[in-house]
């Protein structure tokens, strides 16, 4: 675990909620967190210490392949939009901006949400 003021730009941290489940964020170069948050309505920027809200805080590394400027960029670039739970959470918002692929189960939520809205369409 790195100290609250060690984090770079590119890196990903999670807080715990709801028992069980992460909170993911992506660190920027201004070092603040931005993350998909579903309770504050999409996709917002915190300082660290607001993102933790007391709970402590995991380091997940570096944004893979993707260098911190590209990282920092693609987080910045959804700054404001909505949080959906199945299609855009703070899982989905950290993988884009490591440039990381959709999961199998990202791609197959995706299929059956685009069948979802076809089949409301037709009737």
């Amino acid at each position: 675990m790195k100290a609250e003021n060690r984090y770079e730009p590119g890196d990903v941290i999670s807080v715990p909620f709801s028992g069980v489940l992460r909170h993911y964020g992506v660190v920027t170069f201004a070092g603040r967190i931005l993350s998909n948050n579903g309770y504050r309505g999409g996709v917002i920027s915190q300082t660290v210490a607001e993102f933790s809200d007391g709970r402590p805080v995991r380091y997940h590394g570096q944004a893979g392949d993707t260098s911190p400027y590209l990282a920092h960029d693609r987080a910045h670039r959804h700054l404001g939009k909505d949080y959906t739970l199945t299609g855009a959470n703070c899982i989905d918002y950290t993988r884009h901006a490591r440039g990381q692929r959709a999961t199998p189960w990202q791609v197959g939520r995706a299929v059956l949400m685009a069948l979802g809205d076809m089949r409301k369409n037709r009737y």
